[in-house]
């Protein structure tokens, strides 16, 4: 049945509609009659105006009416429509649809009418037939030149381009210029009339950059020293410091955490249910705020959260970073994975949408589908796994969760209009990289393809169980059984109402334990051996032998101690059985049941005894030549290193996009939007950077600089551009009413987590302790550590954090703030901030009503209060209790604007 939409059900769409009836004429005018009776037959034509955009390139040329929706995506005439184009336009002809489909109207069934047009279009007479097909090679090639051409023509800048260090400007107002960043802004507002906002106040100053580089307000006692230090570098030295503070990773974990899309494990507990990243992926948000503390570079970061089990495969502090990849992680649908993966690798590293390629040609950039499956086979043979670590053997419990390649000889498809039930089998995807992304990069030598080497993995990353600590760690909870077995025998021998036959159990159970670990012990003993010599050796052979013997000794204590639990219960059932006799007969018993016929109990108790004598004259029999090791986890010894060159084509310096896209997210953050104000999309369908030469030279220094991100955090909140007052100027502003050439510091709202961490803080409450497990989002209004530990997954997030525009879980590559009256009752009323207002007012004793306004300003706001505040609020504490009016002072101030927001 055909999928049908009534306009009716769409009456909320209408808005949505009406701009999309913009184009109907156009759309109309393209359409063929089939594709016409197609659109109105399956959508109505209210749905049909939504349409219009889409129509040359997905819908069926056929003159029959399409049965289902299935024949709409990505057809072969749109995709011969689009190649046409390309044609024309290396032919220098024009290229308008009509045009196309003109010659396409030519075409013949074997395609050789286009090859005779396109001979004719490039000045050639129509070949003979044995050189029509080198004509259309010769055609198709000067298509794609000329088709990369006109996208990177079409370009308003060049982010494809391998960044080139621009010279540094000169400028009139060279007295504000303190460092290249404001040389580059000066420029701007010098071509364009505008004057910079004068240094903002100290106060001010003080607060905006513990905000940003740490995410808590200054102390009062910190304010009084700013202010009391009048020395040149007074700014310079808070900064140095707050960079070295601890405090800082977890400030910046939280902003990487929203670009690299940081979600704890989704689904239910169990193991089985796991459905989206999984559990203990906490370890690689350790690894990032770690990370930048000891600010690691940038491209070491990026080579590790890609391919640490390829570049470190031992390294288990590096291998956390590949939770990057283990976030991405789906149960229900490997599909969904492995698109993720893609998009949001490219999206997070290269600020490029890659998902239009999956199904077509990109439509915008110059990616195309077989490319987008080239880099696809990239990531196509990783897995996730969960090793064990040191102290604990149950990883259900606790453990390092890492991506590796499972499957390496995993062979990729292209699939047809992206559908995973139809693969284009004929070929295999090599693993590359789309070549208008190159740069100068080796890839671009040989049109995007990676050179790729396999990876040999050291023996304890591909059998990570024979780890020394595995061992010893076995052994531990093989003696903590034995121990517990001992004791327990040893409290029924102390207890006289104990029955012989429980207290024989008791015995036999511990023979069994000890049994089972003289076992144990032995078989790693031979374990052991052959790692570090192989079965060549005489030591392993006698190794092997002893623990072929312990394995049999105990299986017969095993033997004993299930006979004895089987005499007792017929023994007791046999008694039973004789006490009592049955009043008619019976009816046989069904095959399974519980006997209570007495021939039978005895000859169950003589069978028992059987086979007790037999496993003892098996012990005295000569050992079997055949070890069995123990049953652990192994993986494949080689990874295909795809990733590792992938990882290391993203991190080259020579790539034109990595160094852009970084710098851009940290300027972001910094002054409230991207220099690209789509950090995301550095593409055609993105916005143009307000200062592409700043953007240039950025990412040349933060290169330059080894990647250290704390220099250019340095920089820029060194820079006069980053010290400018808040505060607005008419004329400036009628010139550039966005602000977007940055004439004055943008005042942004305080995102969720440093206003729930500022909270805690300036009450005295906020637990500084670093790292862990995540914290469970029910306890969001309780917790006193920072609202990054705290848990973050679908449909488990703290709700208070949501209220002020927490991160989104699927993607969060810029937050989007609101301002709702939910915000203010939450800081008015909900039970975190009462009880915060009611401990910060009992801190804060003091007689003097004034000296109290002054500390509750400088501790909640960071700033001392002026004249009139001073007044309002002697006023307001004189209206009522001392106590009740000191708490609601305190949430007075916690709901000022100047508390979420940064000036």
């Amino acid at each position: 049945m055909p999928v049908r939409f009534r306009s009716q059900s769409f009456k909320a769409a209408q808005p949505l509609a009406a701009l999309g009836g913009l184009l109907v004429g156009i759309m109309l005018a393209r359409a063929t009659p089939a594709n016409r009776a197609a659109l109105e037959h399956h959508y109505d034509r209210f749905l049909a105006k939504e349409l219009n955009r889409c129509m040359t390139c997905h819908l069926p040329s056929e003159r029959k009416e399409p049965k289902s929706l299935e024949e709409f995506p990505h057809n072969a005439f749109g995709k011969r429509l689009h190649e046409l184009g390309r044609e024309l336009t290396a032919a220098g002809k024009p290229s308008s649809l009509d045009a196309r489909l003109e010659l396409a109207a030519r075409e013949d069934s074997d395609g050789d009418g286009v090859a005779n047009e396109v001979e004719l279009l490039l000045g050639k007479n129509p070949g003979d037939a044995k050189d029509k097909p080198a004509v259309k090679e010769l055609s198709k090639a000067s298509a794609r030149q000329a088709e990369f051409a006109n996208l990177l023509a079409a370009y308003r800048w060049r982010p494809f381009e391998t960044v080139q260090r621009p010279t540094v400007p000169v400028v009139k107002n060279a007295i504000w210029v303190r460092n290249p960043v404001d040389a580059f802004v000066a420029a701007e507002h010098e071509a364009r009339g505008l004057k910079p906002r004068p240094e903002a106040t100290k106060e001010v100053l003080l607060r905006r950059v513990y905000l940003d580089l740490i995410g808590l307000n200054p102390t009062p006692e910190e304010q009084r020293q700013f202010l009391a230090d009048t020395s040149s570098d007074a700014y310079e030295k808070v900064v140095n410091r707050l960079l070295d503070d601890a405090r800082h990773g977890e400030r910046w974990g939280r902003h990487w955490m929203d670009v690299w899309r940081y979600s704890d494990w989704a689904g239910w507990s169990g193991g089985n249910q796991i459905r989206d990243s999984k559990p203990h992926i906490w370890r690689w948000r350790d690894w990032i705020v770690e990370s930048l503390n000891k600010d690691k570079g940038y491209d070491r970061m990026v080579l590790e959260m890609l391919a640490a089990d390829e570049l470190a495969p031992l390294d288990t502090d590096a291998l956390r970073a590949t939770g990057f990849l283990v976030r991405n992680f789906k149960m229900l649908s490997r599909e969904q994975w492995m698109e993720d993966t893609l998009k949001h690798t490219s999206q997070a590293f290269l600020g490029v949408t890659m998902g239009c390629a999956k199904c077509h040609d990109h439509m915008t950039d110059p990616i195309s589908q077989r490319e987008y499956y080239q880099l696809r086979a990239v990531f196509d043979p990783h897995d996730v796994r969960t090793d064990r670590i040191p102290g604990q053997l149950d990883t259900a419990k606790d453990g390092l969760v890492r991506a590796f390649d499972k499957q390496p000889d995993r062979r990729t498809h292209l699939l047809i209009r992206g559908d995973e039930r139809t693969p284009d089998t004929n070929k295999v995807m090599e693993a590359g990289v789309p070549f208008a992304l190159c740069g100068l990069t080796s890839a671009a030598r040989t049109g995007g393809k990676l050179a790729v080497e396999p990876v040999k993995l050291p023996l304890f990353a591909a059998q990570p169980d024979q780890r020394e600590f595995v061992f010893q760690d076995t052994l531990a909870a093989s003696e903590r059984g034995l121990a517990d077995a001992r004791d327990a025998f040893a409290k029924l021998k102390t207890n006289s109402a104990t029955a012989p036959e429980k207290l024989r159990e008791q015995e036999l159970t511990v023979a069994a334990t000890e049994a089972k670990h003289a076992a144990l012990a032995a078989v790693i003993r031979a374990e052991k051996l052959e790692l570090a010599g192989g079965k060549d050796s005489d030591g392993w052979k006698r190794a092997a032998t002893e623990a072929v013997t312990a394995q049999r000794q105990q299986a017969v204590a095993d033997a004993r101690l299930k006979l004895h639990q089987t005499q007792t219960t017929l023994t007791a059932a046999l008694k039973k059985a004789e006490a009592s006799k049955p009043a008619e007969p019976k009816a046989p018993a069904k095959k399974g049941a519980k006997t209570t016929d007495p021939e039978t109990l005895k000859k169950q108790l003589a069978d028992n005894e059987k086979a007790l004598a037999t496993a003892e004259k098996d012990l005295s029999a000569a050992p079997a030549t055949a070890f069995k090791p123990r049953s652990v986890e192994s993986y494949p010894a080689t990874s295909t290193g795809r990733r590792l060159a992938f990882a290391q084509w993203v991190a080259d310096a020579q790539n034109p996009l990595t160094a852009r896209v970084a710098v851009n997210q940290m300027w972001l953050r910094h002054f409230g939007r991207g220099i690209v104000p789509t950090p995301a999309d550095f593409g055609r369908n993105g916005r143009p950077p307000s200062h592409p030469q700043l953007l240039d030279w950025l990412a040349s220094e933060f290169v330059a600089r080894g990647w250290s991100m704390k220099a250019i955090h340095r920089l820029l909140v060194t820079s006069s551009t980053y010290r400018m007052a808040s505060t607005p100027d008419a004329a400036s502003a009628k010139l550039d009413q966005d602000n977007f050439f940055l004439w004055r510091m943008n005042s942004r709202r305080l995102e969720a987590e440093a206003v729930r961490d500022n909270l805690l803080f300036v009450c005295g409450s906020l637990d500084l302790a670093m790292g862990g497990p995540e914290i469970d989002h029910n306890l969001g209004l309780s917790s006193k550590r920072r609202s990054v530990y705290l848990r973050l997954a679908a449909e488990k997030e703290v709700e208070f954090l949501k209220i002020f525009d927490g991160p989104a879980v699927t993607e969060c590559y810029e937050r989007r703030p609101s301002v709702m009256p939910q915000q203010a009752l939450a800081l008015a009323n909900s039970e975190l901030a009462q009880a915060e207002a009611r401990r910060l007012a009992k801190q804060l004793a003091t007689d003097d009503d004034e000296a109290f306004v002054r500390s509750a300003f400088a501790q909640i706001l960071a700033r001392r209060p002026t004249a009139e505040e001073t007044r309002l609020g002697r006023e307001f504490l004189a209206a009522s209790t001392k106590d009740r009016a000191r708490e609601n002072f305190v949430l007075v101030l916690l709901n000022h604007n100047d508390f979420v927001t940064v000036r």
